[in-house]
């Protein structure tokens, strides 16, 4: 590489003395050679007022056991090393140049190399700090970070239901259509339950609306409880809820919609000391490859579930293409597995 031809030192100390970076110079003992502008800058130390004073005496917030370690390290090795703001924030208490009101950044970011310089009149070590500011940096990871969080909130709120926590109905549709898709074109299977709660109106009459409230948030909670996390759990509408099983057979989701049956029959919800007991009623679907769409799948489980209601309540159905079975009620063959 060509080196510029600079006859003036002094020609070379005024570059050095007005780049957009921190630049200081410390002999063997930590005393302080060179102090360019940006140093005075930000410290309000001017160069005149710190050269040839001991670094740690004049900045006492400095880590000194930390930097004389990191110091004598560059002067032994004789290569340089690098700390980032991201290790530790700052060197110096700087100030900073931006107007900042929301983020909590007190001082300058820094980002510090550290570089071995040889005196050759004096055959010894010094060493260069040279100070970046990161500040813009960390400025614009925090709001990246601001706008990561304030999207991933405003997904959970596109997809969730506001009172219960747990899926909404548009969210809930869409997976299944999804799964739809997926076992048409791979020849997979899964299942579909579809529930409301009994009586629910009484509920409502009977108590009050924010009884009939907490009834639905326990019975999310509860229901939410029981399943796998691969399972889908959804608001459908009103008191009835949507649950989307992947590979779940027509006689695992039976065994898997009788055991939350039973979890509900046994609920209880406390409001203004008074004990609310519900059930629910339940409809199931397989996928099978004569299906339209899922939107016939999710109408099957409906009927499946009208069914259920029609026989007594508190009960689970199947639905299959030659008419719709009546699972039987007794927890013998379930119950300990709960």
């Amino acid at each position: 590489m060509n080196k510029i031809p600079i006859d003036n030192i002094q020609t070379l100390y005024d570059i050095i003395d007005q780049v957009n970076m921190g630049i200081t110079v410390l002999d063997p003992h930590n005393k302080i050679v060179f102090w360019n502008q940006f140093m005075v800058k930000h410290s309000g130390i001017n160069a005149s007022d710190i050269i040839g004073k001991e670094l740690f005496k004049v900045f006492t917030y400095l880590p000194k056991q930390w930097l004389e370690l990191k110091l004598k390290s560059v002067r032994l090795i004789k290569n340089y090393s690098f700390v980032s703001w991201t290790q530790k924030p700052y060197l110096f208490r700087f100030s900073h140049d931006r107007m900042i009101n929301d983020e909590n950044i007190e001082y300058m970011h820094q980002d510090c190399t550290f570089i071995p310089v040889h005196n050759s009149d004096t055959a010894e070590t010094y060493v260069c700090i040279a100070i970046h500011d990161m500040t813009d940096v960390v400025v614009s990871q925090q709001k990246l970070v601001e706008i990561n969080d304030i999207n991933k909130t405003l997904e959970y709120m596109t997809n969730h239901d506001a009172m219960t926590s747990i899926y909404n109905r548009d969210y809930i549709e869409k997976q299944i259509e999804y799964e739809f898709s997926k076992a048409k074109r791979y020849k997979s299977i899964f299942s579909i339950i579809l529930f409301d709660i009994d009586k629910f109106k009484n509920v409502n009459d009977t108590f009050g609306h924010l009884a009939g409230d907490d009834v639905l948030k326990n019975t999310a909670l509860t229901i939410k409880s029981q399943l796998r996390s691969s399972d889908m759990f959804g608001r459908y509408g009103g008191e009835e809820f949507a649950i989307l099983i992947p590979e779940g057979t027509l006689d695992n989701t039976a065994f898997v919609a009788q055991r939350l049956r039973y979890s509900i029959e046994k609920m209880k919800t406390f409001y203004d000391d008074k004990e609310i007991q519900v059930t629910i009623s339940l409809g199931i679907v397989q996928f099978r490859p004569d299906i339209k769409d899922y939107l016939q799948m999710l109408h099957e489980a409906d009927i499946a579930l009208y069914y259920s209601k029609q026989n007594g309540r508190n009960a689970a159905t199947q639905y299959k293409p030659t008419g719709c079975e009546l699972l039987n009620c007794s927890l013998l063959s379930f119950e300990p597995n709960l």
